[in-house]
């Protein structure tokens, strides 16, 4: 946990704890210290990426990405701190694991993990983690390879996904461009609950002079997006090239989770894909 305050040696309200773990927070402890309110924000983890082939120019010199994870979804809550336990179990979702690659058997490939529910006391203040993305089931240039991203996360919800939709896979062609697929969804905010982007979905590439693009991958959404209200928002990725087979835009965006800007001020974006989610409090004295 870190902790971070706001203020003059005489007045040190407010004061800022981040969670990176799991563990317990002592509501009692900070009544006696004459805090009175907490606002808290709960972001869930984003999906792992999904797992895909990478031939590395043997065989059938096709490299072919799963889809993205899902961004967590964005909970904030305000209230007395009166009305907690003395102690309030805070949970933080971890990323979903990656799924297992492989450089020839679709069989062995799997897909993504979901990411984990962050959570505060609870049901009070919780979201949700992104879906995995989704393993690739075909190992051809002809035929589509369902590695679709994963379905974003949401406030106030327990189980993965909930928020915006995954990208859809588009159908690759011996020589490209293909038929393309879909981006993944927006995700948005209203009434502090929030929805993670979707995540990308894969491209199909060839190996060789210059590479071939197939197929390309698709973006991944946006997190908690608000036109009115952007502090929160996070914004997704665009498909890339993959450096190693030469051809472009196979890798599939990463989806976005959502910003704490309003409990602590910061640019960063938690529960992305692949990447875990937070728990940040802000104590007040009112």
């Amino acid at each position: 946990m870190r902790i971070e305050l706001a203020g003059s040696l005489l007045n040190v309200d407010p004061l800022i704890l981040q969670f990176s773990e799991n563990e317990d927070f002592n509501c009692l402890s900070y009544i006696e210290l004459g805090y009175t309110h907490f606002d808290v924000i709960c972001i869930g983890a984003g999906g792992g990426s999904g797992g895909g082939i990478d031939t590395a120019n043997t065989g059938t010199s096709v490299v072919n990405y799963g889809g993205k994870g899902g961004g967590g979804g964005f909970h904030r809550v305000q209230g007395l701190l009166t009305a907690l336990p003395d102690e309030c179990f805070v949970v933080v979702g971890a990323a979903g694991t990656p799924g297992i690659s492989h450089d020839s058997n679709v069989t062995i490939v799997t897909d993504g993990g979901d990411g984990g529910i962050s959570s505060f006391n609870d049901d009070t203040c919780r979201a949700s983690g992104g879906k995995g993305g989704k393993r690739v089931q075909s190992n051809s240039t002809v035929i589509g390879t369902v590695a679709d991203g994963g379905e974003g996360g949401i406030g106030n919800r327990i189980l993965a996904g909930g928020g915006a939709s995954g990208g859809q896979a588009g159908i690759p062609t011996d020589t490209g461009p293909g038929t393309p697929g879909v981006n993944g969804g927006d995700g948005a905010l209203e009434d502090n609950i929030g929805a993670g982007g979707g995540g990308g979905a894969g491209g199909v590439g060839k190996y060789g002079s210059g590479g071939t693009t197939c197929v390309a991958a698709t973006a991944g959404g946006r997190g908690s997006y608000n036109p009115s209200d952007i502090a929160v928002y996070g914004p997704g990725s665009d498909p890339s090239d993959d450096g190693g087979s030469g051809s472009l835009d196979v890798v599939p965006g990463g989806a976005s989770g959502a910003k704490a800007i309003p409990i602590n001020g910061l640019p960063t974006v938690y529960g992305q894909s692949d990447n875990p989610g937070t728990v940040i409090i802000r104590l007040l004295r009112q």
